[in-house]
């Protein structure tokens, strides 16, 4: 038994079904996550803001600055060390809005409030926020997004595959079409959209993500790995007029997960529903802080937009921004005002509960699209059930409205797989369910 084993009681197995996942059972993701990536984040945290401290130190405010970057990354390797040696979770001190959730959170945890103690999907979260509350409590800094270059990167490496991307979307734009070939493109651009989710830095610990190549061409090959596939359902509801709708009932709400390339597929669907009158209005529903490395923030979608609108080697590219932001000037887009639920701790089953205003107002919309792994995580709880669980009955009562997930698969849970499947992926390859290979498109009917 190694130290570690028995210090902070390891078990040598997989995650029980029918129980959270948690860190604890060393066979499972969550363990790799807290042992190996998690510190491998914070390292490159530390290293890219000592690379950076003169630049931050001139955008932000001169010697304070320098004392507050050193500060900083002190707190950064003290929340390491906590991590990896399985502290007790201390309190978050901040006047973002979340203090008091989080406290009481964390209060109400008991024995399991620890980084392998914990359920993994808290654990996580809670180092994500810790991280952010570092920066909340300096004079200078505490706007400083430490994973901003990483995402930036995520967009400029792809732009050659957003090219193509948009490309096949304007010849089919360009030719007056029927509703059967309007559905179909429909579906392949929610297939586009799921594959995006490929892009995610959190799983690449950071490293560079790039998408090349036409994603259009690889659609097709790439349907034997959604391991299921609701695509027909999500058309079936957005296209079927339901009774007694007005205009604030036909909204569609997406849920975003990262920024770069995935939310350009994003804003490529989002444009095709407004485009081809499928929905009156998109919302989009981003973080209120730097967010497991990549994920959308109001900042990162307005560079994003002002990014392509002001690309000048690709026309293509800033006819595409110029609509998008004129889609949020005419009201047809809308950034909804950033929700601290969307960087708490909790499962969304615990919605209605605990932010009851955001609740209300997605259980008003036509259709959510929860975007990618941690969302998914999310839709279940972390919670290990039997793979062949139907997705309907793992949301465990939350389904405010309509509701659809694309994710490709990036931990060790999942549901609404048809019987033996998992077990035939198991045989080809162990580590299926953690490469981002396989994906689901899974729907639920209010």
């Amino acid at each position: 038994m190694s130290e570690l084993t028995t210090k902070y009681n390891i078990i040598d197995e997989k995650p029980p079904f029918n129980a959270p996942l948690k860190a604890q059972y060393k066979l499972g993701f969550g363990y790799y996550t807290m042992r190996e990536r998690l510190p491998v984040i914070l390292t490159q945290v530390i290293d890219q803001l000592s690379k950076d401290k003169e630049q931050i130190a001139e955008n932000f405010g001169g010697e304070t600055t320098r004392d507050e970057l050193k500060a900083a990354i002190g707190e950064i390797s003290k929340l390491k060390y906590e991590l990896q040696t399985d502290k007790d979770f201390r309190p978050i001190r901040t006047d973002v809005g979340d203090e008091t959730v989080w406290n009481r959170f964390i209060d109400g945890l008991g024995q399991d409030n620890s980084y392998f103690s914990a359920c993994w999907l808290y654990a996580e979260t809670y180092m994500y926020r810790r991280l952010n509350n570092i920066f909340e409590n300096t004079t200078t800094i505490r706007k400083l997004d430490y994973f901003q270059q990483q995402k930036h990167k995520a967009l400029t490496n792809s732009y050659d595959a957003m090219v193509a991307v948009l490309r096949s979307i304007e010849a089919f734009n360009n030719e007056p079409r029927k509703e059967e070939e309007i559905g179909s493109f429909f579906q392949k651009l929610l297939k586009l959209n799921l594959w995006g989710n490929r892009c995610d830095l959190s799983i690449s610990a950071g490293q560079d993500v790039k998408q090349d190549g036409d994603p259009f061409s690889l659609l097709e090959s790439l349907d034997q790995c959604i391991v299921s596939d609701h695509t027909q359902d999500i058309w079936h509801c957005l296209s079927t007029a339901s009774p007694n709708e007005n205009e604030a009932s036909q909204v569609v709400e997406i849920i975003n997960d990262n920024s770069g390339y995935e939310l350009f597929t994003d804003l490529c669907l989002a444009d095709y529903i407004v485009r081809h009158r499928l929905a009156p209005k998109v919302c989009f529903n981003v973080k209120a802080i730097p967010w497991y490395i990549s994920d959308v923030t109001p900042k990162d979608m307005h560079w994003t937009l002002d990014t392509l609108a002001n690309h000048e080697a690709e026309p293509l590219l800033a006819q595409f921004g110029a609509r998008l932001k004129q889609h949020f000037e005419t009201g047809a887009f809308e950034m909804r005002e950033v929700d601290n639920f969307w960087t708490s701790p909790y499962e969304f089953y615990r919605m209605r509960d605990i932010a009851p205003a955001l609740y209300d107002t997605l259980s008003q919309a036509k259709l959510l699209i929860f975007k990618g792994d941690l969302n998914y995580r999310k839709l279940l709880g972390d919670f290990n059930f039997p793979y062949t669980t139907p997705f309907v009955e793992a949301l465990r009562g939350f389904v405010p409205t309509n509701l659809c997930t694309l994710r490709t698969v990036k931990a060790d849970l999942i549901c609404g797989l048809p019987e033996g499947l998992a077990q035939e992926l198991d045989k080809k390859d162990a580590s299926w369910m953690v490469t981002g290979e396989y994906g689901v498109i899974q729907f639920a009917g209010k």
